[in-house]
């Protein structure tokens, strides 16, 4: 099959950490897959041989959004896909708009955040909400049983569109030193070091992780990723007197993801707002002992199967990450047996088993059949919601 994956900005984010897994994953099982950005935002993609960009830079506004919709309809007619796989909101609508214009027979979307109500998520909920009961679309991806029960009160015609897959976390591949991690991202060798990564945006509440220095004196805090909040953590940190150990190392990309990982004592995670907590789940698999907000969707995914928890869950404020981890450092035992779960997760998310359950929906939408298959695990699975 020939797929297409549509993606809106081109950054080391979650949503394109999962379509390089699955692009990867289909080609191995030979599907020609690419992946399309609508614009590019940072350098993160340059080179790569399975990605192409509709514009060169964010778009500026509305006569600018409709260049990168009209040039990836242009893409996909030229492309001629059996299948498109969209990302993110805009991702989805642009995605399904063009496939549907260039007749492509199976489109599969994925759910980036619960529904809203208000402003401009909620606009685009109203969006995502009337493409499915329309059948714009044919499958409708989450990623977790909490993110799923979101839709609960959504027409039955919307409804019965929604699978289950959870998503894919990559292992570290062999062991990295700690000190050598560190020089490689500018941190101090002898220092204390907790570690947080994902873009720099309000709804990640980086702002706690910063205020929670302020609680721990002597304790470093390093961050990877990029975006807007990027003066607002360093202002705070003046502010604060915490600057000297505050580190914001940018955007890593998804290749020395594992790297950074190694350069750390401990994982923070303030998040406000998550349908899976991709970060947090590599920080986990990757064997640190992670801190984490008592979010419901954090309990489910960094949770193992044998109900072990990877995390410590705690009140996702400058008082509540400070105690959990000094609450670890204290207990060497307690980190310790967090680590273990963690490590516990590399088979519950195997990235194997979410890309063959795409391409069992991809397979299923390709040859017509009516009846999308049910697998346990991260296999499709229609959700009573």
């Amino acid at each position: 099959m020939k797929i297409i994956q549509v993606q809106t900005q081109a950054e080391a984010g979650g949503a394109q950490r999962i379509s390089d897994m699955l692009g990867e994953g289909l080609r191995a099982r030979g599907h020609e897959a690419r992946t399309v950005f609508l614009y590019r935002k940072t350098d993160v993609y340059d080179g790569n041989p399975h990605a192409d960009f509709i514009l060169p830079r964010p778009p500026n506004g509305p006569v600018g959004q409709i260049r990168a919709v009209l040039g990836l309809v242009g893409y996909m007619r030229k492309a001629r896909p059996d299948a498109v796989l969209s990302f993110q909101h805009y991702g989805n609508i642009a995605g399904t708009f063009a496939a549907r214009l260039c007749g492509v027979r199976t489109i599969v979307v994925n759910q980036s955040g619960a529904p809203q109500r208000r402003g401009i998520r909620g606009i685009l909920t109203w969006i995502d909400r009337l493409m499915g009961v329309a059948g714009l679309y044919h499958v409708n991806v989450v990623n977790s049983l909490w993110t799923g029960a979101q839709f609960a009160r959504f027409p039955a015609a919307y409804r019965k569109r929604l699978n289950r897959i959870d998503h894919g976390v990559a292992s570290p591949v062999g062991s990295f030193d700690k000190l050598a991690a560190r020089a490689g991202f500018g941190l101090p060798a002898g220092a204390t070091i907790v570690l947080s990564s994902g873009r720099l945006a309000s709804s990640k509440n980086q702002a706690a992780l910063v205020a929670a220095l302020a609680l721990m004196p002597g304790v470093h805090l390093a961050i990877a990723g990029a975006g807007p909040e990027e003066g607002n953590l360093l202002a705070l940190a003046d502010v604060l007197h915490v600057r000297g150990r505050l580190h914001l190392v940018g955007e890593v990309p998804p290749a020395r993801i594992f790297e950074f990982l190694a350069a750390g004592d401990a994982y923070a995670f303030a998040s406000t707002t998550e349908t899976f907590g991709l970060a947090v789940v590599e920080a986990a698999i990757s064997g640190l002992p992670v801190v984490a907000g008592a979010l419901d969707v954090l309990k489910e995914v960094l949770t193992t199967v044998d109900g072990q928890p990877a995390a410590l869950f705690v009140s996702p404020d400058a008082e509540g990450i400070a105690g959990g981890l000094v609450e670890l450092f204290s207990s060497p035992p307690r980190a310790a047996a967090l680590s273990s779960a963690g490590r516990k997760l590399r088979e519950q998310y195997a990235p194997e088993a979410m890309c063959a359950a795409y391409e069992a929906l991809l397979l299923a939408g390709h040859l017509g059949t009516a009846t999308i298959p049910s697998i346990t695990s991260s296999a499709p699975q229609r959700l009573s919601v």
